[in-house]
């Protein structure tokens, strides 16, 4: 085994999102998985594209956004060391939910996307323990969200009535 894949091997290990995950599948996985680098302001993906990557974060900032028309980017969430990135490579109809632009320089473990799926497919053990873990990352962002949209429903409504 390569010395590249022993340490995705255990960056793997160590990382919270599969950290319970047993270690057939965690072996398995690190045969179709690789180690990334991403400098700063580099965008890793572009909200609406099909992009067939799930990243691990090892370390680093990554902030999530969407383009407001007339507004520029609305940056909604950062994800950091421990935490996952393009989730929705996971779920059709696999187009991202918001784009991705490093904040500062990132590591990550690649993981191929169709052969995670395959992989699942074929173990639907492995199936209920990663879409277990991808609900609960999407519940997280959605709440993200929310707080920030009735921050902003707030601000509005505090603006109206100060020019009331």
């Amino acid at each position: 085994m390569s010395e590249e894949k022993v340490d995705i091997l255990t960056m793997l290990r160590d990382h919270p999102f599969m950290r319970d995950l047993p270690e057939k599948y965690v072996q398995q996985i690190a045969e179709f998985s690789s180690l990334v680098r991403f400098k700063s302001g580099q965008k890793v993906f572009s909200e609406g594209e099909v992009h067939m990557k799930f990243y691990l974060i090892v370390y680093s900032l990554v902030a999530l956004y969407s383009e407001v028309p007339s507004k520029g980017e609305l940056r909604f969430e950062t994800v950091r060391g421990g935490e996952v990135l393009g989730w929705s490579s996971l779920v059709k109809p696999f187009t991202k939910t918001a784009s991705a632009r490093v904040v500062e320089p990132t590591l990550a473990i690649a993981i191929d996307s169709n052969k995670l799926l395959e992989m699942m497919e074929r173990d639907h053990e492995l199936g209920y323990y990663i879409f277990n873990k991808l609900v609960q990352i999407v519940a997280s962002r959605l709440k993200a969200v929310r707080f920030q949209l009735l921050d902003i429903y707030a601000s509005l409504k505090r603006g109206k009535s100060e020019s009331d």
